[in-house]
């Protein structure tokens, strides 16, 4: 608790600065309100998506490409795996051709 003593201090005196512009001078802390919500709060999203992009852009350059040169395993059941869907596809054809009669 110690420990962040000075930053509990510091968001106190912050708060109550606020609150007490809001109760002294209510028109400029609403004005004051309005302005960080409808230009501040914009501007600091862009800045992080701008950022985010920078970074993604960054790390995008230092990715590795693996390439795998297919086996004959890989072959062997590429094959059979279109020879299933041409024999599931004349079965198809033939149960509609059923259905149609």
């Amino acid at each position: 608790m110690m420990k962040y003593r000075n930053k509990y201090i510091a968001t106190a005196v912050a708060g109550g600065t606020v609150i007490g512009a809001a109760y002294i001078l209510p028109r400029e802390a609403f004005q004051a309100f309005v302005l960080g919500w409808l230009f501040l709060i914009p501007v600091a999203v862009a800045v992080f998506l701008a950022y985010g992009l920078r970074e993604y852009m960054k790390d995008r350059n230092n990715r590795i490409m693996v390439s795998i040169r297919p086996s004959d395993a890989m072959k062997a059941i590429a094959r059979r795996e279109a020879e299933l869907q041409r024999e599931k596809e004349l079965l198809y054809e033939e149960l509609s051709k059923g259905v149609k009669r």
